[in-house]
């Protein structure tokens, strides 16, 4: 009897263990379930799981219809709509990706900014989709895409280029216009001095284009139609007429034999000034030039130089510069030693001159003005 009564409470305990597990078990699972959907919810309420998945469709479909008319609406003057598709197309094979934009958006809106590359080209608004309010458990609605624009403004470059007047300069074959020149009638450092006296003188103009999607380089023609390279080391320089051949040749004589003349005037060699300037030196000065009239005035202080002799060591033409119509501009160095009665004395002048063709076949040169300048400072004296 007393067995019987044991193995009966044993079967009951056990009963009632199975069905406490159960209970446990239905519990533990019904929380699961609860977690398990809460889980769920949570994660489809992720923006950037809306993100994720906008950017990789946008990755597999990279040019559609908005962008190709975002292109062009984009103003593009020197690139035809092919052009600037394609500058587009190869910088969204990089791949899209996107970054929260900062500071905006609101409580039921979100910003992201789209990238490619270094370069912001869209924004993304997403916002909840509140016609899922009857399908959550637990008040986290996903999010969707409500608003999508690009802007590939920032694909604009631009170019700016300064170069002599009479140049042309072209973007993608098609030549700049005047209304494109953001500075005009500037004036070479070289010849600042002598735009007063020579109006002709050749000038620049600065080229500004904008409207460039992606890169271009500009296209250099000189006056001649010669198209040219630009050499960003050499400065306005190179777009000077320096002479050369036997143009440089006359000039280099005519040089050395002004620079001996001029000198040993100065010096007061040879007697009488008056004699020895139109002897000597007049030949090679423009008559009834200021320069003329200067070497004229000085003759009275030249008879007193008491100069005997003059030794010219060295006169070298740096350069020679053509402004056109037979008028040259020379850059000269000479080095000589006087003695006379205050001893030996040592000079180095450094020369401007303007020289004139009267001929028109350089057989008569004449200095027209010159200026003496200190040669590592480029200064007038």
């Amino acid at each position: 009897m007393m067995e019987k009564k044991k193995r009966r409470s044993a079967l009951f305990y056990a009963l009632f263990l199975l069905v406490y597990i159960l209970i446990v078990l239905g519990v533990i699972a019904f929380f699961l379930t609860k977690v398990w959907g809460f889980a769920e919810e949570y994660e489809a309420a992720r923006p950037v799981h809306t993100m994720d998945a906008y950017v990789e469709n946008l990755n597999k479909n990279l040019w559609n219809d908005q962008v190709a008319q975002t292109i062009a609406g984009m103003p593009h003057e020197m690139q035809s709509d092919e052009d600037c598709a394609q500058v587009v197309k190869d910088m969204l094979s990089q791949g899209i990706t996107y970054v929260r934009a900062a500071g905006t958006g609101s409580a039921d809106s979100i910003n992201y900014a789209l990238r490619c590359g270094d370069k912001v080209i869209g924004k993304v608004t997403l916002v909840e989709d509140s016609s899922l309010a009857d399908q959550v458990q637990y008040d986290m609605l996903p999010w969707i895409v409500s608003s999508e624009e690009f802007d590939f403004s920032g694909l604009y470059s631009s170019v700016e280029v300064t170069v002599p007047k009479s140049y042309t300069v072209k973007l993608n074959g098609n030549a700049l216009g005047s209304e494109y020149i953001i500075q005009d009638d500037i004036q070479f450092e070289l010849l600042k001095d002598y735009y007063s006296s020579y109006p002709n003188l050749p000038v620049m103009v600065t080229y500004r284009f904008e409207h460039i999607i992606g890169e271009l380089e500009p296209e250099i023609f000189d006056g001649s139609g010669n198209q040219i390279q630009i050499d960003e080391s050499r400065g306005e320089e190179q777009f000077l007429n320096y002479c050369s051949g036997d143009e440089l040749a006359k000039l280099t004589d005519f040089t050395l034999r002004f620079a001996e003349r001029y000198q040993s005037y100065n010096a007061g060699i040879g007697g009488d000034p008056a004699a020895v300037y139109t002897n000597r030196l007049a030949g090679y000065i423009v008559p009834g030039s200021d320069l003329d009239f200067r070497m004229k005035a000085a003759q009275d202080g030249l008879g007193w130089a008491h100069t005997n002799s003059i030794d010219i060591h060295y006169t070298t033409l740096n350069s020679a510069v053509s402004f056109g119509g037979g008028v040259y501009l020379c850059d000269f160095s000479s080095a000589f030693t006087t003695t006379g009665i205050n001893g030996t004395q040592d000079f180095e002048n450094n020369i401007k001159m303007i020289v004139v063709d009267k001929t028109g076949n350089m057989s008569d040169l004449r200095v027209a003005e010159m200026s003496q300048y200190k040669k590592d400072a480029e200064e007038s004296q």
